[in-house]
Parts: C-alpha cells; sequence; structure tokens
C-alpha cells in the first residue's frame, strides 16, 4: 500500500512543465483582456462626456442666436468685444462669459480626454496680457484669425451648399504639429485628444443644429491647415 507522501509526489509529478505554461498563458490573456477592456470603458466614457458636453455648448450657442437674430458670434474686428482669437480653440473672455450666461459652464468647454482645464489655459489672459482663454473645443466663428473665411460660420442656416445638420461648429481637438499629434507647442505643450498611441482614434463634432456626433479619425481631413493643422 503507498503512503500518503507518494501519492501526494505523483500527482505533483503528473501535472506537466507544458500544462504549467498553459493554465499561466491563460491567465495572462485573460487579465490582459481585463485590463483592455477597463481601458476601453474609460475611454467610451470620456467619448460620451465629451459628446455631452458639446451639446450643452450646442445648447448655450442656440439661445445666443435666439438672443440676436439667428447670428452666431461676430469675432471679427467689427466687434472689439468679442475679438483677439487666433487659434479656434481661443475665445474672447466677453464670449465665454456670454455662454456662461447661457448654460455653457467652464466644465463644458473642454475634452475630457485631454489636461487643458486648468488655470494656466482658462486664465491665459493673466499669463499673456491677451483677450482670449484658451478652451479644449476649436469654435469655427467668423473672425478667428485661423478659421478660413469658407469654415467661418455666421449663422445656424448652414454654409448654404450643406445642411445644418452637417455643417461643423464646434470639433474636438484634434490638432497636430509636422505630423506630430502629441506634442502642440503654443503658449504651452499640449497634445490632440483621444489618443490611441501617438495618433487620435477621432473625435466628436458638434453640427449647427445642435447635435453632436463622433467621427473616427480615417474619417477626418486636414480643414486648417495653419501653424496648427485642425483635423475634423
Amino acid at each position: 500500500m503507498r503512503n500518503t507522501t507518494d501519492i501526494r509526489t505523483l500527482r505533483l509529478a503528473g501535472f506537466t512543465r507544458t500544462e504549467l505554461i498553459a493554465v499561466v498563458a491563460v491567465l495572462v490573456v485573460l487579465f490582459a483582456g481585463l485590463f483592455v477592456g477597463l481601458g476601453f470603458t474609460k475611454e467610451s466614457r470620456r467619448r460620451a462626456q465629451c459628446r455631452a458636453n458639446l451639446r450643452q455648448i450646442g445648447i448655450a450657442l442656440q439661445l445666443y442666436a435666439k438672443d440676436y437674430g439667428e447670428l452666431l458670434p461676430d469675432c471679427t474686428r467689427r466687434n472689439p468685444k468679442f475679438h483677439g482669437a487666433v487659434w479656434p480653440w481661443d475665445m474672447n473672455v466677453n464670449l465665454v462669459a456670454e455662454l456662461e450666461k447661457r448654460g455653457g459652464k467652464r466644465e463644458f468647454l473642454y475634452c475630457p480626454s485631454n489636461d487643458m482645464n486648468n488655470e494656466r489655459h482658462w486664465d491665459y489672459p493673466k499669463f499673456s496680457g491677451g483677450r482670449a482663454r484658451v478652451l479644449g473645443y476649436a469654435f469655427l466663428f467668423h473672425g478667428v484669425r485661423d478659421v478660413p473665411p469658407d469654415l467661418a460660420r455666421v449663422n445656424l442656416k448652414g454654409d448654404g451648399a450643406r445642411k445644418p445638420a452637417e455643417v461643423e461648429l464646434t470639433v474636438d481637438a484634434t490638432v497636430s504639429q509636422g505630423g506630430d499629434y502629441t506634442t502642440i507647442r503654443g503658449f504651452s505643450v499640449d497634445r490632440t485628444s483621444h489618443l490611441s498611441g501617438k495618433k487620435p482614434s477621432g473625435g466628436n463634432i458638434l453640427f449647427v443644429d445642435g447635435h453632436a456626433a463622433w467621427r473616427d479619425f480615417n474619417q477626418m481631413k486636414h480643414q486648417i491647415v495653419a501653424q496648427v493643422v485642425w483635423d475634423f
């Protein structure tokens, strides 16, 4: 009759090295899938919050237009109150205040996928002596220096060629310099939103009719080419 020690030894000997490696490999795959799944969930939440932000911005802009004969903010030199934006994510402090009055709170003006919601961007005039806050979304307003005339939105009727539901008004910060989406140098070192490795996976778009939707990066084009290239 075998003793207990012999039986235990046989059982251990029966669990081969190959089987142990297979078990470890399965565990590694399971944990990797878990971590990837958690990361995807976080990014999904960020995309959803970003889209909700843009909807709130859309409501504020629609309320503004309702008060001003369906016109969007005029940022040209003709209107010194709102003038002074250089990059599309710059916005005169007076215009920001107008949006805040209509529900466009500070937290809605920054994408949660981009770490730009800080005092250095929000209080940019204090550091630069200028008149514009640096926000987390690009606004296609008439009079912003880097926004070409054909992309500048004047009212909520569209661009004359497409329906309002097809015309971009505010876009997520999908930007690059020299082909690099991870380092944008202006007032500070920034980056594009919703990065997937060294390139963005896409961004949310607010349309003139007020709805917001996700657009994959492979569907975007270089729309504004200046010191910074803006894709949407």
